[in-house]
């Protein structure tokens, strides 16, 4: 009855062009370490870095998705500015003409400040879905 083991051994058999047989002949030499030993150290490492790879690119998705939605928010944020610079510059060419300069200035004072809140509130809720998006 042949024995058993756990460790199950299976023999690789694969053909190298001369000029690569000659580099790996001078690796092998190099770090005086027999063929057999480099090449499952190579295998080994491959192994691994197709595991790495595989994150690296989920990751790399990831960050690209997380800048498309930077992008989006970004250019609504320029609309949006654009939008409200001319609504605010019409009623400040208007101010002048009804001498209302200092009902003008509480006014924008009154909104930042209400801006300002809302703006941490939204900035509380928006960071919760992206730590749920980017926690997954």
């Amino acid at each position: 009855m042949p024995k058993t083991n756990n460790s199950i051994k299976s023999k690789i058999e694969t053909y190298l062009s001369a000029a690569d047989h000659d580099r790996f002949i001078s690796v092998c030499r190099q770090r005086k370490a027999s063929r057999a030993e480099i090449a499952r150290e190579a295998i080994r490492w491959y192994l691994e870095y197709q595991a790495q790879g595989k994150e690296t690119k989920i990751e790399s998705e990831l960050s690209k998705n997380i800048k498309n939605m930077t992008d989006r928010i970004c250019g609504m944020l320029a609309r949006q500015g654009a939008q409200t610079g001319t609504l605010y510059e019409l009623a400040w060419q208007s101010h002048a003409e009804n001498k209302i300069q200092e009902r003008f200035i509480a006014a924008a004072n009154l909104v930042k400040g209400k801006m300002r809140k809302r703006l941490e509130d939204d900035e509380k809720a928006i960071a919760e879905r992206m730590n749920k998006v980017v926690g997954k």
